[in-house]
């Protein structure tokens, strides 16, 4: 007799466990700018993350916003379009949906931080995984890969210049000499400071300065510096297929996970963390062009592990 009754103890044990865990997993939103690209890798990867661990909807900002039923507990954007968009709806709601937290993801470091400094106060938690490599991990690829490289050139534009002091501390760190000037009227001014800095710096590192580098600019960028023998580290694989000798940049996939941890790490009751660069990162070399300037550069995977293990991971 004890044993039947001890069996259905333990089975109204285990539902009763299932019951409370359904109840406890958080409504996420994760909100896209569109579904498909980027937008939709990193949706994916995200709710293939937390696929036990949570309550996810997933789609275009808009039609959450429309077609959902109740509150969320937490919206991620995925891209400019829905950070911006979720931010709007949200000021326009009141009641519990002004602390409603939101981890924006796929975006820019400045873009973020100029919404920050526009938006009114607000007492929801916003955080961000940014798209920008930390500026420690840029200087570390060049003497990874390029050892023989110790001038470094960079070329500063109104969103990049709060980091020239920063990155004049990382590459003397990795005794590395930085090169910087200023482009402060694009695109007029644009290859004067390039040719100045292309005197003495012998690699080139781009940042992702919209008014420095973009279509406009980035072809006579290339040939200019290829002309010169100096190599160019980028930010995106584009420009590697578009004659970059190197770029180090994070998947949407890999951005994507940063952002599941930090979502497990919110519903355990630590809240939203500062904005940050993504953990994991990725390194595309562009072999032809490396050769016809002379270069030999180890496998990306093999610089890619030598990176994460200096820093710890």
């Amino acid at each position: 007799m004890l044993r039947p009754l001890l069996r259905l103890a333990l089975a109204c044990l285990a539902a009763m466990t299932l019951v409370l865990e359904a109840a406890a997993a958080p409504r996420v939103w994760v909100a896209v700018a569109e579904e498909e690209g980027a937008y939709a890798e990193a949706a994916a990867a995200f709710k293939a993350e937390l696929a036990d661990g949570a309550e996810i909807s997933t789609g275009k900002w808009q039609a959450l916003f429309d077609g959902q039923d109740g509150m969320p507990d937490l919206i991620v954007t995925v891209g400019v379009a829905a950070f911006d968009g979720a931010l709007g709806r949200l000021a326009q709601k009141g009641g519990g949906w002004a602390r409603v937290p939101v981890l924006a993801t796929l975006l820019p470091q400045a873009v973020f931080e100029a919404r920050m400094a526009a938006g009114p106060v607000v007492q929801r938690p916003i955080s961000a995984v940014v798209l920008d490599q930390p500026l420690g991990r840029q200087m570390a690829l060049i003497k990874r890969a390029l050892p023989d490289r110790r001038h470094v050139g960079v070329l500063s534009g109104t969103q990049t210049r709060p980091l020239l002091k920063t990155l004049e501390k990382e590459a003397h760190a990795r005794d590395l000499k930085l090169v910087s000037a200023p482009v402060a009227n694009a695109p007029d001014d644009l290859y004067p400071a390039l040719k100045t800095v292309l005197e003495e710096a012998d690699v080139l590192l781009a940042l992702p300065e919209p008014a420095v580098y973009n279509s406009g600019t980035l072809q006579n960028i290339l040939l200019t510096t290829y002309r010169a023998r100096t190599p160019l580290v980028a930010f995106s694989p584009a420009y590697v297929k578009a004659g970059a000798v190197l770029a180090l940049y994070s998947t949407p996939a890999q951005v994507a996970r940063r952002a599941a941890e930090i979502v497990r790490e919110w519903r355990a009751g630590r809240g939203l963390p500062a904005m940050q660069a993504p953990r994991e990162f990725s390194v595309v070399l562009n072999a032809r062009v490396a050769a016809s300037l002379g270069l030999q550069i180890d496998d990306a995977n093999a610089i890619v592990e030598s990176l994460r293990r200096q820093e710890g991971r």
